[in-house]
């Protein structure tokens, strides 16, 4: 699994004012230095993401942004020669730090393979996962929004070879909570030695489960078909959630990963953002 889908075009309307020219993904979050020893500095959370998926072996991206706010990830993340040898002429041993940090990023930017889709009216998760078919084209890939933090990807080695052993349609990321107001949840049950979704729900009023489904996931491309069959769900719009349903009444399988042992953080609204700021303070200090 090479290819990466990556969503950061929705309105982002908990944290305005912020989000009128900027996507939630470029909230700044902190992450340790790159030599390991100085403070840590802020960088976006898309930023962080990519690095992530990268270094865990993805080449191919697609993000999906807003018209109005991809300048600001496009700019971001674009190499700009012209800054490098603007802060090497500072001679600052602070910015000799930024300057690391940005050079790797921009390695790996220009060793990969990235897409660009834009929405001019977001329409759910669904309808924006769904804009990225053509670049998917025939194979497995994984999607991750770009307002979710984690804690770490240790775990994304163990979900793809989950995903591909068992030759699963869509393997799930849940978690346990006790509190699931506002989140998509799943039922499942264990055969022969594997977690199997049974059902799930988008955002509902009465649940029949605590396993909250985290935002990211890996699907083979049949997950399209599906989304072209699926009716818009919650607050009117096509959702990833209900798109699965349709999978499972396909009796297609779908399978869950457990990531009971991991923090997370959707920093859509402005207490989640100040958990997810907090975490990453605290594991960049650590990490030093």
């Amino acid at each position: 699994m090479k290819s990466a889908v990556i969503t950061t075009g929705g309105l982002g309307t908990r944290v305005l004012t912020f989000t009128k020219t900027n996507p939630k993904a470029m909230l700044p979050l902190y992450d340790v230095s790159p030599d390991n020893l100085s403070e840590p500095h802020l960088r976006p959370l898309l930023e962080i993401v990519f690095e992530n998926l990268y270094d865990n072996g993805f080449r191919k991206f697609c993000f999906i942004v807003g018209t109005k706010t991809k300048s600001s990830i496009l700019n971001h993340l674009t190499p700009d020669s012209k800054f490098i040898s603007l802060l090497k002429k500072r001679n600052s041993a602070v910015d000799k730090r930024f300057i690391l940090t940005l050079n790797r990023i921009y390695k790996k930017f220009n060793n990969s393979e990235i897409h660009w889709i834009s929405q001019s009216t977001p329409m759910g998760f669904g309808h924006a996962l769904l804009s990225a078919q053509k670049f998917i084209k025939n194979e497995s890939f994984l999607l991750h929004a770009g307002d979710t933090y984690l804690e770490n990807y240790d775990f994304l080695p163990k979900l793809i070879k989950l995903h591909d052993k068992n030759h699963a349609y869509g393997t799930l990321v849940l978690q346990q909570k006790n509190d699931v107001k506002g989140y998509g949840l799943a039922q499942f049950k264990k055969i022969n030695n594997v977690n199997q979704v049974i059902s799930v729900q988008e955002k509902p009023k009465i649940p029949k489960s605590k396993q909250v489904i985290l935002p990211i996931y890996a699907f083979k491309p049949e997950i399209f078909d599906a989304l072209n069959k699926t009716s818009k769900g919650y607050n009117n719009e096509l959702q990833v959630t209900d798109a699965i349903s349709t999978l499972l009444k396909w009796n297609k399988k779908i399978i869950a990963f457990n990531f009971n042992k991991t923090k997370w953080f959707d920093i859509g609204t402005p207490k989640n953002y100040y958990n997810a700021f907090n975490l990453s303070y605290r594991k960049a200090v650590r990490t030093k």
